[in-house]
């Protein structure tokens, strides 16, 4: 007679079917010593790893996921060295306040060698969460309270995990789930106020943030009652797309026609935007207007503690009597608009090269209706926020916080995981690329349907411009990358190069479903217009 004895489930077994029960299709990271079993225990609940070759780049991709996928995005990397490298990505997450859960090892008890390190100080000073497991507490238990917390506190947190805990027998689960917790908000009181604003104002402008997607049907509701211009931070970009009284982008990348507007305006609502100084051109545009935020966290300035949807439908529900007309004259879509730049600035372009306004225009021309655009940070951003229109029926994203270049890429990857069955279409600058073009390799791997733009001056765009403004060595900025359609052909993946005006052809074709690479070679000669506004040098 034999006796069986039933093994209990590991703690990292735990780990996976929990993260399964999210939802959550991927999990980005890189393996080490100290979550090996973790992702191996993964993978045998049908949750796809994504092995990239950068820890910084698991944080982006998680990043990117939750963005597009609804979802909160989950990594994982290992103790020491494997936390450390992801620095950047997880303080940009943390400016960007997107909700993501790392599932960092810790070294094992009693540990003693050289990866030592206080982990819990690191993540604090990039202004994320540290929640240790302790041993006793069931993973599925943690892991959801882990998840709360990074949706409520709309910031990341990061999981420590001792490594033997990870491969230790566990104990059963009582169950427990973690509530979120509840913020205190007023939306009534908010819409009063700005009721009575409203009512005095002559010529107001509402402007949506990222935070205010599900007010934006309100809010054009509102435009039309009151004649308020309506704009967007960079984020929001195309979310009033259609209405007559939009303005498209406030700020530093505002066109001539919609700064015009603003600089006129006497009462600025902003919802779900923290009016930074890329929206409010460093307080430039809007000096002489009342300003008052509509947030979910307590800012600089006037701003009212409610959330956007509900303080923009209580407003609608106050709003009564006959509608006003606009007091400005509207303006048209930003594409036209857009016009006015090319025609007033026009540098010479040298041969091989292209305007990069006049290339991204044409791309964008080109871009599915459906797709996610996905844009990056630097001197080459501004050409791509200004003159690629957000898609009619999909998303526009920025990979821009904390002012960190060379995050797009990655980024995306993650965006173009989270939304299967649609192009992620991605503009990037050449050194930002250089700096994670090894995760070529991983989108090929991962199979995402991605077409990457590279906006390539061969050169460190913005210190080139400031440089050629301020010195007589502007060539030390320039820094020529390899031949990047090449580089592309190397990981497998179709490229192709446009150094002439008519880009259509190789943009149609580069958009066909699958991966594929583009190096548009761009001219220094022309600067962004967010770099020739005053105070901007």
């Amino acid at each position: 007679m034999s006796i069986t004895t039933e093994v209990a489930p590991t703690h990292a077994r735990a780990f996976a079917e929990a993260v399964a029960g999210t939802g959550c299709t991927h999990v980005f990271g890189l393996m080490g010593d100290g979550n090996m079993h973790l992702f191996l225990a993964l993978r045998k609940e049908g949750v796809e790893i994504v092995e990239v070759r950068h820890e910084s780049a698991a944080v982006a991709m998680a990043e990117g996921y939750g963005w597009s996928s609804g979802r909160t995005g989950i990594c994982s990397v290992t103790h020491g060295p494997g936390l450390t490298h992801v620095a950047t990505s997880l303080l940009v997450a943390s400016r960007n306040r997107s909700p993501l859960v790392l599932i960092a090892a810790e070294t094992p008890a009693g540990y003693q060698g050289a990866q030592t390190f206080d982990q819990e100080t690191f993540v604090t000073s990039c202004e994320a969460v540290y929640r240790r497991m302790e041993p006793g507490e069931h993973p599925g238990e943690v892991l959801a309270e882990a998840i709360a917390l990074a949706e409520s506190a709309r910031r990341p947190v990061v999981l420590g995990v001792a490594a033997d805990l990870l491969t230790a027998p566990m104990r059963a689960s009582s169950g427990v789930r973690a509530e979120r917790p509840l913020r205190t908000v007023d939306d009534l009181a908010a819409a009063q106020r700005l009721q009575e604003l409203l009512a005095s104002a002559s010529r107001p402008v509402l402007i949506a943030g990222k935070g205010a997607f599900d007010a934006a049907e309100s809010m054009r509701v509102l435009a039309d009652r009151f004649g308020a211009a309506l704009a967007t931070t960079l984020p929001a970009k195309g979310l009033f797309d259609g209405h007559e009284l939009n303005l498209g982008i406030s700020g530093g990348l505002s066109h001539p026609a919609a700064e015009r507007v603003l600089r006129e305006a006497d009462l600025v609502i902003a919802v779900g935007a923290s009016m930074g100084r890329s929206t409010t051109q460093a307080g430039r545009l809007f000096a002489d207007a009342h300003v008052v935020k509509v947030v979910d966290e307590p800012g600089k300035g006037e701003f009212l503690l409610a959330t956007a949807a509900g303080t923009m439908s209580r407003l609608v529900e106050l709003s009564t009597g006959t509608a006003k007309e606009p007091w400005f004259t509207p303006v048209g879509p930003s594409a036209e608009c857009w016009q006015e730049d090319l025609r007033d600035y026009a540098p010479q372009i040298a041969a091989g090269t292209v305007d990069p306004r006049r290339a991204v225009a044409q791309i964008s021309t080109e871009i599915p209706d459906d797709a996610i655009v996905v844009i990056s940070n630097g001197h080459c951003s501004g050409f791509a926020a200004a003159f690629t229109d957000a898609p009619r029926n999909g998303r526009f994203f920025a990979a821009q916080g904390f002012g960190s270049i060379g995050q797009t890429l990655t980024t995306a990857i993650g965006v173009a995981l989270g939304a299967p069955g649609r192009k992620t279409v991605v503009f990037e600058g050449d050194a930002g690329f250089m700096m994670h073009a090894q995760e070529l390799d991983t989108a090929a791997r991962a199979g995402v349907d991605l077409t990457l733009f590279i906006l390539n001056d061969e050169a460190l765009g913005t210190e080139y411009q400031r440089l050629r403004e301020e010195t007589d060595d502007a060539a030390a900025a320039i820094v020529p990358p390899p031949d990047l359609a090449a580089l592309a052909e190397v990981f497998g993946i179709r490229s192709a190069t446009i150094a002439a005006e008519n880009g259509h052809a190789a943009a149609r074709a580069a958009l066909a479903p699958g991966l594929a690479v583009v190096d548009v070679r761009t001219s220094r000669a022309v600067l962004s217009r967010h770099m020739r506004l005053p105070g901007t040098k």
